[in-house]
């Protein structure tokens, strides 16, 4: 994972392959796929760190035990479908 500020995640779908495009198209020869991102896709991009609510994260959470807990459901109803 980067250290540089601008740093983003790998892009997903149609967006991330236009990305990889213009990189493959237009990077200097020596330059890496961060610095590409870093100085010419991002370069003047503004962001800002926000802090999740407790009760959005508390929610989630709730949400993910039951979730797991439904796993169970989804196997037995694929094993009854063999």
């Amino acid at each position: 994972m980067s250290r540089c500020p601008s740093w983003r995640p790998p892009a997903k779908g149609a967006w991330g392959i236009a990305l990889l495009a213009a990189y493959r198209l237009r990077k200097a020869s020596n330059e890496s796929l961060e610095e590409y991102l870093d100085h010419r896709v991002f370069a003047d991009a503004k962001g800002a760190t926000i802090a999740p609510d407790k009760r959005d994260v508390d929610g989630f959470n709730a949400f993910m035990a039951r979730y797991e807990k439904g796993l169970v459901i989804e196997r037995a109803a694929v094993e009854g479908l063999r």
